[in-house]
């Protein structure tokens, strides 16, 4: 069996060839699944905060009076 060297694999095309398949698979078909997922938390994470700065407004109006 030949041993294999940083070398070697540099020169090597299917080494390249499964190495762009597996960047494919992990980063891009996951990311298409991870992706709304996180934008989903974010948003209401941000709808959350946006209330909570209106409640504090609202109460800050009404210590004015």
């Amino acid at each position: 069996m030949e041993q294999e060297t940083f070398w070697t694999l540099l020169r090597d095309l299917p080494h390249w060839e499964f190495e762009l398949f597996l960047i494919f698979i992990f980063d891009v078909l996951i990311g298409l699944i991870i992706w709304p997922l996180f934008q989903r938390f974010t948003k209401h994470h941000k709808d959350d905060d946006d209330k909570l700065e209106a409640l504090e407004k609202r109460i800050e109006q009404l210590e004015k009076r």
